[in-house]
């Protein structure tokens, strides 16, 4: 299968929050995600993101922890990123430092690196992102110790919605510990049955990726986002073979493409 590529019309912006002399985070955003932060044309930064499993090591690869610990064939084989990081090379680049600073911040024995970047970041979060913000664009839950310090960001901005993809089912317990975080629990056919019992243990939404297929026993209340070809903006009629209470399911910015009218969080069935 060939690497994605996103559309021309997508773009992207990142800013850089400061930590300690040398260390910085960069926080990324782009037209689909705003989320009421910024505008199509104009979007501003609303994400945090680290390398995804599905891009191969480049001239930024170092010794950070292995991205996307629960990642899948089915999602490596799918995953937008790749053509993220073909289009926006330098901003991919961005989520590298990101995990090399994680890294740095969580083999800090003292801790103090680790409840000092989660206020920092909370704070800026609370200062320029306050409509929603999302962990993981590209990338996800590296460890548990990871999961926790991302619940005492959300702590930090208590008044702040976030919401998460994650296949690292192992760290759900722990995020859905967050009353402002709302926890979707990825799956495909890959490891549906897992992510199922996870989702269901814990009373965390499944966000199924479909490359054709749909489980007939997805939960209500599912969401479904549809590999590239099967999406109407592809030219494909799969949508009209599933049943209604499945198309209901649809994600439809993935479904029909994006514009200033269908960007990520309006239609509110992954918050």
């Amino acid at each position: 299968m060939t690497a994605r590529t996103l559309p021309i019309a997508t773009l992207f912006c990142s800013a850089e929050l400061e930590l300690f002399d040398g260390l910085s985070f960069f926080l990324d955003g782009n037209s689909k995600i705003t989320r009421g932060n910024g505008t199509y044309e104009n979007p501003r930064p609303n994400a945090f993101s680290l390398p995804a499993a599905s891009v191969a090591p480049g001239p930024y690869a170092s010794a950070s922890p292995r991205p996307c610990p629960g990642s899948t064939p089915t999602c490596r084989s799918s995953c937008y990123v790749k053509g993220l990081a073909q289009h926006a090379p330098d901003l991919y680049a961005r989520y590298q430092s990101n995990a090399d600073a994680l890294q740095t911040i969580f083999e800090d024995p003292s801790g103090r690196g680790f409840a000092w970047s989660a206020l920092k970041l909370g704070m800026w979060v609370e200062d320029n992102a306050p409509a929603g913000f999302r962990w993981h664009v590209s990338g996800d839950v590296l460890s548990l110790e990871h999961a926790e310090w991302i619940v005492n960001v959300c702590g930090v901005a208590a008044e702040v919605p976030f919401w998460i993809y994650t296949r690292t089912l192992d760290a759900v317990g722990i995020l859905k510990t967050a009353p402002n975080l709302a926890v979707n629990v990825s799956a495909d056919a890959d490891n549906y049955a897992e992510a199922l019992d996870v989702a269901r243990a814990h009373d965390a939404r499944l966000c199924y990726l479909s490359t054709g297929e749909v489980p007939t026993n997805l939960p209500a209340g599912s969401v479904i986002f549809p590999d590239y070809p099967l999406r109407k903006r592809a030219g494909s009629d799969w949508f009209e073979t599933l049943p209604f209470a499945q198309r209901k399911m649809i994600c439809p910015t993935d479904l029909y493409g994006q514009s200033e009218a269908a960007r990520c969080g309006p239609c509110q069935k992954c918050f």
